[in-house]
């Protein structure tokens, strides 16, 4: 009896934990509409930090959307595919776009970093 009770009541805990998972993460990030829009806010302040000390990337970001002439080259970008995806409503693969975006963005900071004093030998 006293088992009965005992397993009863792990298996009801457990279902009481699972049912608090219904988001699935993408590191730091819910896979949901808020997920993504802090992970596209912390994207651009670390990519527009690249941009200020010349180290943005090419494929992150670049060129702008807001021209026609652009679309198609911005829709190619990390950036712009995010954007497709999270248009479509899978945010996981919006946000793993942005956290990639950044870690391309960390990358161009560090090689600026590196090249600060670089000069001719």
């Amino acid at each position: 009896m006293i088992q009965k009770a005992t397993l009863a009541g792990i298996i009801l805990a457990g279902l009481v934990g699972l049912s608090g998972c219904t988001v699935a993460k993408v590191g730091k990030y819910n896979a949901d509409e808020d997920g993504y829009k802090m992970a596209l806010a912390d994207t651009t302040a670390l990519v527009d930090k690249a941009k200020k000390a010349g180290a943005e990337w090419r494929d992150i970001r670049w060129p702008s959307a807001k021209k026609e002439k652009n679309a198609k080259k911005h829709a190619k970008t990390l950036f712009g595919k995010a954007s497709a995806a999270a248009k479509d409503g899978d945010y996981e693969v919006a946000i793993k776009l942005l956290n990639k975006a950044a870690k391309h963005a960390e990358l161009g900071l560090q090689v600026a970093a590196t090249q600060k004093n670089a000069g001719p030998h």
